[in-house]
């Protein structure tokens, strides 16, 4: 393995433990799912929300590691899993009435862009680039490709 594909692998392992440990480190407190102002089926959806990711985040670090015939393929889901976590941040924030903080200016802001949305898009780009380190190091050494994209003439997948 190249040292461009090992550092794709890395900043995959960076955003998928950002993605483990971010959202509960945020969540699970008073300002979130343990906070009163909170109706009881708003504090499900964030529990909810918080296991899907702590599990889907782990198998992200499973699919980044593991052996595979494979490994693109392992290596997209795996940098999908951050995209999406962090990525839909973006989504809540097309539905009206939606706010990344529950009272305005409470937090910190980088630019006049709130943290936790410039995280998101931090990590989402992280998660990406780690992909496209991994494949242009594995193109750089002259390694075959997924079996599925990278059919040669004459064969098929």
């Amino acid at each position: 393995m190249t040292a461009t594909m090992t550092a794709g692998r890395l900043l995959i392992t960076l955003t998928a433990i950002a993605t483990l440990v971010g959202p509960v480190g945020a969540d699970l407190n008073a300002s979130h799912v343990f906070n009163p102002e909170w109706p009881p089926h708003a504090r499900f959806h964030s529990v909810t929300s918080l296991a899907m990711t702590v599990g889907f985040s782990l198998i992200a670090l499973w699919l980044t590691w593991r052996r595979s015939l494979e490994p693109n393929i392992s290596l997209l889901v795996a940098a999908a899993v951050p995209i999406l976590a962090w990525g839909s941040f973006f989504v809540a924030l097309i539905v009206p009435g939606a706010a990344v903080e529950d009272h305005p200016e409470t937090l910190a802001r980088i630019a006049g862009i709130p943290i936790n949305v410039v995280v998101a898009a931090t990590f989402s780009v992280l998660a990406g680039l780690g992909y496209a380190l991994y494949r242009w190091g594995q193109s750089r050494a002259g390694r075959p490709g997924d079996p599925v994209t990278d059919v040669q003439p004459g064969h098929h997948a």
